[in-house]
C-alpha cells in the first residue's frame, strides 16, 4: 500500500514546486517598476534671417552634454559651408560668442527650458537664412541622431 500513495505524494509535491515557481515569478513581474524610462529628445528652433541667429531651446528630454553634441546646419536644403562646433568659443564661419551651453566657458549641460544660439557669419560661411527660408538642424549625440529642428526663417 505505501508503493501506491508514493508517486501521489510525488507529483502533489511537483505540482506544489511548480505552483510556488510560478508564483514567485509572478510576484517579481508585478512588482518590477523599470527606472526612468529614456525620454525622446525635443529640441525646438527660430532662426532670424536679418541676424543670421539661429536659436535652439531644450524642450524635452535631457540634460544633454553639448561635448558629446554635434550640429549639422542645411538653409533650403543647403549645407553650411562651415558646420558649427559645440561648445566653442570664437570660431570660423560664425561671428562673436555662442551663447548658452554652446559656449565653452559656461556650464556643458544643457537642460530643459535652456536655450542656446550662434550666429552664421555673413562673409565667410553660407548660405544665408532669408526671411521665409527652410532652416533644419540635426543634432546628434556620439554620431548618433537624436533630434531634428525643422523651422522657418523669420
Amino acid at each position: 500500500m505505501a508503493r501506491a500513495i508514493s508517486p501521489v505524494i510525488g507529483v502533489v509535491l511537483l505540482v506544489a514546486c511548480a505552483v510556488l515557481l510560478s508564483a514567485t515569478v509572478g510576484a517579481m513581474a508585478l512588482a518590477y517598476e523599470p527606472s526612468d524610462p529614456a525620454s525622446a529628445v525635443v529640441v525646438s528652433g527660430a532662426v532670424d534671417a536679418e541676424e543670421n541667429g539661429i536659436t535652439l531651446t531644450l524642450d524635452r528630454g535631457g540634460p544633454l552634454d553639448v561635448r558629446d553634441l554635434s550640429l549639422v546646419v542645411e538653409v533650403d536644403g543647403e549645407p553650411l559651408e562651415t558646420q558649427p562646433a559645440v561648445p566653442a568659443y570664437s570660431q570660423s564661419g560664425f561671428t562673436g560668442f555662442p551663447s548658452g551651453p554652446f559656449n565653452a566657458g559656461t556650464d556643458p549641460e544643457w537642460t530643459r527650458g535652456e536655450s542656446a544660439s550662434l550666429t552664421i557669419a555673413k562673409t565667410t560661411n553660407g548660405p544665408h537664412p532669408d526671411p521665409g527660408s527652410s532652416v533644419v538642424i540635426r543634432i546628434y549625440e556620439d554620431d548618433l541622431p537624436i533630434a531634428t529642428v525643422e523651422t522657418t526663417a523669420s
